[in-house]
C-alpha cells in the first residue's frame, strides 16, 4: 500500500522573514523528504508556522531526529524558534472517527466584547465538535469595534442541527450575525497568509 503519512510536524515561530519558508523546505529537500501539509500566519511583524514532513522508510523519531540534523546543518533563520515533533501514525480508531465526521463553517461577526470565542468553543466542545482552523479579527465599523470569526468545525452528523440551533439563539441574544454552514472557507480577517 502508498504510504505517505507525515512524521514530523514542525513548528516554527518568530519574526517574519520573506526566506524561512524556502529556505526550510530547501533542507526537507535535501535529505529526501516531502511537506506533506503546511499553514503559515502572519501577524504584525511575526509568523507562526506548521508544516508536516513525510520521510520515506522512516520511524517517527528517526524522522524527526534526521531532520533535526539536516536543519543544524542548513537552515539558519534568526529569531526563530524551531521546534520538531515526531508524529506517531493514527490509529484505526482515529481514522474511523474522522470518517464519521461532517465538516461546517462557522463565520460570526458581532460587536468586540470579553467571552465570545470562549462562548463559541465551550459550545462546540460540549457537543464533541473540534476546530481545524480558525482566523478571527477586529475592524471599526460605524464608531464601533466588531469582531470577526470564522473557523471549519468538524463533528458528528447527529449533532449539527442541535448545535446550528443553539448557535443561532447564542448568536440572536448576543446582537451577532452568524453562518453555520458547508461553505468553502474564506479569510476575511485582518491576519495575512504568505
Amino acid at each position: 500500500t502508498l504510504d505517505a503519512q507525515p512524521q514530523v510536524l514542525v513548528a516554527a515561530t518568530g519574526l517574519h522573514q520573506p526566506t524561512v519558508v524556502r529556505d526550510l523546505t530547501a533542507a526537507i529537500y535535501e535529505l529526501g523528504a516531502s511537506v506533506t501539509a503546511t499553514k503559515k500566519a502572519v501577524l504584525g511583524e511575526h509568523y507562526s508556522l506548521l508544516m508536516s514532513v513525510w520521510l520515506p522508510g522512516a520511524q517517527p523519531n528517526d524522522a524527526a531526529r534526521k531532520l533535526n540534523q539536516a536543519l543544524a546543518q542548513s537552515f539558519s533563520a534568526p529569531n526563530t524558534n524551531l521546534t520538531l515533533i515526531p508524529l506517531e501514525p493514527k490509529s484505526a480508531a482515529a481514522i474511523t472517527h474522522d470518517a464519521e465526521t461532517v465538516t461546517r463553517r462557522l463565520r460570526v461577526s458581532c460587536p468586540q466584547k470579553p467571552g465570545v470565542v470562549l462562548a463559541i468553543t465551550r459550545l462546540l466542545q460540549d457537543h464533541g465538535a473540534t476546530t481545524s482552523h480558525m482566523e478571527a479579527g477586529t475592524s471599526a465599523k460605524g464608531g464601533t469595534i466588531w469582531f470577526e470569526l470564522e473557523c471549519l468545525v468538524e463533528l458528528s452528523p447527529q449533532v449539527v442541527d442541535e448545535v446550528a440551533q443553539q448557535l443561532q439563539f447564542w448568536s440572536e441574544s448576543g446582537g451577532a450575525s452568524l453562518d453555520f454552514d458547508q461553505s468553502a472557507f474564506v479569510t476575511h480577517s485582518p491576519l495575512s497568509h504568505a
